[in-house]
């Protein structure tokens, strides 16, 4: 339906003031909600900007039953593309944050990843998942809208590898409504171990830790994408490589002792086999 729930919007506000961003686009608008809640708290309450002509957050939205807007959502957001987001997505530019408000549940679960996979493509930053969690979250076509009917069910289990923060709301009889932030890089990074272990239960070991290798130059350092190339490293006896890896994390991530004491087992195996 065009709305939902406002048991979430402190954590759509909380998640707005942790990524603080400069541009969002708001897929699934509906009523205009989430484009309101973020132009009042980030230009008007932040930025003290109350004048139109004024605002500096670019707000832009897509959505695919173009009888729900009117007016009042032109008058928040700067660009309202009519359409289904699959496909108008790919015409989009990046975005420090996307908000996905209600809108996995209205696809067939291939299609919902695969449009993820394009969400994180065109943010820079986070995205914003507003999502009914459990089998009971059903709903028929309304409003003479067919996109409204729900395809597909989700447990938060599903997204838990990859979440920043969360807060999870319950609902009696019906189930769990969820409110999460993800990291673009924390999406990446789980999609590479995934890709890895895949690789490595084919047989494809070396190649495994080649893509992988590979694929954590250009992103931020992961400590437990850093533990699997490790035991990758490990497994293949490649110890120098391993030890060499295991000081980087000792580097970058000083607080971990963890490290600290697996560089010191396996400096140890390294001086006993030399």
């Amino acid at each position: 339906m065009p709305t939902s729930t406002y048991s979430h919007i402190p954590a759509v506000v909380r998640f707005l003031q942790k990524v603080l961003p400069s541009s969002i686009l708001d897929i699934g608008i509906g009523n205009g909600k989430m484009g309101f809640i973020a132009r009042d708290f980030l230009d008007v309450m932040l930025g003290e900007r109350y004048s139109r002509k004024d605002w500096k957050i670019l707000i832009d939205g897509i959505e695919v039953f173009s009888d729900y807007i009117q007016e009042h959502q032109r008058a928040i957001y700067n660009n309202i593309y009519i359409g289904d987001a699959l496909d108008v997505i790919d015409k989009c530019n990046k975005y420090d944050l996307i908000i996905l408000g209600d809108v996995l549940e209205h696809l067939q679960k291939e299609k919902a990843w695969q449009f993820l996979d394009k969400c994180i493509d065109h943010c820079s930053n986070s995205i914003i998942l507003n999502i009914p969690l459990g089998e009971r979250w059903t709903q028929p076509e309304i409003y003479g809208n067919p996109y409204e009917r729900h395809l597909s069910f989700w447990s938060y289990e599903e997204f838990e590898p990859f979440v920043t923060d969360k807060e999870l709301y319950e609902f009696k009889g019906i189930g769990y409504y969820g409110c999460l932030l993800i990291k673009r890089e924390d999406y990446i990074h789980h999609n590479i171990r995934k890709t890895v272990d895949w690789m490595y239960s084919e047989g494809k070991h070396d190649e495994a830790i080649s893509y992988m290798i590979k694929s954590l130059v250009n992103i931020s350092p992961d400590i437990s994408s850093e533990y699997l190339l490790v035991d990758l490293l490990l497994k293949r006896n490649r110890f120098k490589d391993a030890v060499k890896r295991l000081k980087a994390i000792v580097e970058t991530f000083p607080e971990e002792e963890s490290a600290k004491c697996y560089l010191e087992q396996i400096n140890n195996i390294v001086k006993d086999d030399a």
